[in-house]
């Protein structure tokens, strides 16, 4: 499942979280205002290893979150800050920086139209990071993910300022959808579940492999495993159509955030952890790739690579990954549209 070596100059690990050492431990949160920050910052505040959240957004809005928040006793201390010339403040000596800010998915809209509208913010948060907090971990669910983290590496790059093993794509919400359904399809309780999410974030690349659900000894057969892979594929825009073409998903993509976060949190402490990410991975012919990762304090230690899939899995693989490579170079050359314009996100 695991390729190690991936990170060869990193080999702590401590599977056993209760020996971990607690450390202080300051996340931001970037574009804490909109409906999927805001919910996430209200899970975030019952983590007791969260010791300070800075809750970040251009909305003013966002000092009446952090003040809600800061009435809810105990876990982390709130600060809220508000307008691009207090980014720097809010994401300096942060541990994990976490990039929730996005133009909402509507019917109809290409992730071409996606990539030009979230670019610029995106932009900016890495042009502020190179400058105030290099070694953070930068964690993104904006979309489009698969173009998104491209586009985010190439200007780190150019900002000398690029950690592959501390660059995460968060897809934690496939995995999340695919435990549920599988929980819902074997009556059985999903949060014992784990079922590798793999390829990229699209309706074209999510390649669910149901034929690995771990622990083992549950059987996903063929017609349900397509009828699944359809039902995963198209549960965005699902969501999409059941709020009237308003919104994307919100409460969902905060949950499976806060998990992907709870877990990178254990990891800045001291243990090694499992999430679902698209982050740098050679391992199956593209430069960026999704799937079970393995991270430690110092970043990722192991990607995935050789899962044994049946047909059907591997047929769907190979058809994701062209389009997989289309998106990726599309992200890295955005970059190029984005200095061209003469405009100055930062």
């Amino acid at each position: 499942m695991f390729c190690k070596r991936f990170l060869p100059v990193l080999k702590y690990r401590n599977r056993n979280t209760q020996s971990i050492q607690i450390r202080t431990v300051q996340i931001s949160v970037i574009g804490a205002a909109g409906d999927i920050g805001s919910n996430l910052a209200m899970l975030l505040k019952f983590n007791d290893k969260i010791t300070r959240l800075h809750l970040y957004d251009n909305d003013e809005k966002v000092r009446g979150v952090a003040l809600e928040l800061a009435y809810i006793p105990g876990g982390p201390a709130v600060a809220a800050f508000a307008g691009e010339q207090h980014l720097p403040s809010a994401v300096r000596d942060s541990k994990l920086v976490l990039m929730v800010s996005r133009v909402a998915r509507k019917l109809g809209s290409t992730r071409e139209q996606m990539l030009a509208s979230n670019a610029p913010p995106i932009q900016t948060l890495c042009k502020t990071i190179s400058k105030h907090n290099p070694e953070a971990f930068l964690a993104i669910s904006t979309n489009p993910i698969n173009s998104i983290i491209p586009f985010a590496s190439t200007l780190l790059m150019s900002y000398n300022c690029y950690n592959p093993f501390k660059l995460f794509g968060i897809t934690h919400i496939d995995t999340a959808r695919a435990r549920a359904f599988v929980g819902d399809a074997l009556k059985v309780n999903p949060r014992k579940l784990q079922v590798p999410v793999i390829g990229g974030h699209s309706d074209e690349t999510i390649v669910p492999l149901f034929s690995n659900i771990h622990p083992g000894g549950y059987t996903i057969d063929a017609n349900r495993a397509d009828m699944l892979t359809r039902k995963l594929r198209k549960a965005g825009v699902e969501v999409i159509i059941n709020k009237q073409g308003m919104d994307s998903a919100t409460m969902a993509m905060a949950w499976s955030i806060n998990e992907f976060t709870a877990a990178i949190v254990n990891a800045i402490n001291g243990a090694e952890v499992t999430v679902n990410s698209y982050t740098a991975n050679p391992h199956y012919g593209t430069r960026f790739f999704s799937g079970p990762i393995n991270v430690g304090a110092q970043g990722i230690i192991e990607t995935c690579c050789n899962f044994n899939m049946n047909n059907y899995e591997w047929e769907l693989l190979q058809k994701s990954l062209p389009v997989l490579n289309r998106d990726i170079t599309q992200g890295e050359e955005f970059v190029h549209v984005v200095e061209s314009s003469g405009h100055d996100y930062s």
